[in-house]
C-alpha cells in the first residue's frame, strides 16, 4: 500500500520540510536511548531509525505521541502542525498555569525572543551566507516559544478583560472617542 522504496524517502523531505527538520532536531537535542525505553520502544536503535526519513519503517503517529510524552519535547508535534500550515502547539499545563507570571513579564520574554530572532536576522543579512540548520532549529525553537507566549498574553488579557466587563466597556469607550485636539 505505502512505499518503502528508498529512493522515495528523500522526496518526503523535500515535500515535508517541516518534519524533516522536526526529527532532526528531536535526534540531535535528546538522549534517544532513555526516550526509547520510556516510550516503549524494544530498542534504541528502532527509535533512531525511525527518526531517519532514509529508513523505510516510519514514525507513526501514535509513537511521535509517546516519544513526546515520554521526552516533554513536542518539536516533532510542532513540525506535523506548521506542515499543516497550524501554529506550534502548547501545553494545557502552560495555559492553566499562565497567572503565575505577569503581563509585564510575560511581555518583556517575548520582547527578547522577538529580539533574539531580530539579532539573528541581522547577523545572517551581514554573513550573506544563509543559516546553518542549528541556527534555524534555534530559530524556529524560538518562534515557537514567541508565539506560545503570545497566545498566552493574549489569553491573559482576555481573561483578565472579562473578569472586569465595567474595566473592558470603559476601555472600549476610551478607545472609540474622539480625542479633543487631535481632530
Amino acid at each position: 500500500m505505502y512505499s518503502t522504496s528508498p529512493c522515495t524517502q528523500p522526496a518526503k523531505a523535500a515535500h515535508q520540510p517541516h518534519i524533516a527538520g522536526a526529527l532532526r532536531q528531536f535526534a540531535d537535542g535528546e538522549q534517544l536511548s532513555e526516550i526509547a525505553k520510556a516510550a516503549h520502544f524494544n530498542k534504541p536503535q528502532m527509535l533512531r531509525n525511525k527518526l531517519l526519513l532514509s529508513q523505510p519503517h516510519q514514525l507513526s503517529i501514535h509513537e511521535a505521541v509517546d516519544i513526546a510524552k515520554a521526552s516533554g519535547n513536542r518539536c516533532i508535534i510542532d513540525g506535523m502542525l506548521l506542515e499543516l500550515g497550524c501554529a506550534p502547539s502548547m501545553s494545557i499545563d502552560d495555559l492553566n498555569q499562565c497567572e503565575r507570571m505577569s503581563l509585564t513579564d510575560r511581555a518583556l520574554e517575548i520582547s527578547a525572543n522577538a529580539g533574539w530572532l531580530g539579532n539573528m536576522a541581522l547577523d545572517v543579512k551581514a554573513r550573506r551566507g544563509g543559516i546553518t540548520e542549528r541556527m534555524r532549529h534555534e530559530a524556529v525553537k524560538r518562534a515557537n516559544v514567541a508565539m506560545s507566549q503570545l497566545a498566552l498574553f493574549v489569553h491573559d488579557v482576555e481573561q483578565k478583560f472579562q473578569a472586569i466587563p465595567v474595566l473592558s466597556v470603559a476601555f472600549d469607550a476610551v478607545q472609540t472617542m474622539p480625542m479633543p485636539g487631535v481632530m
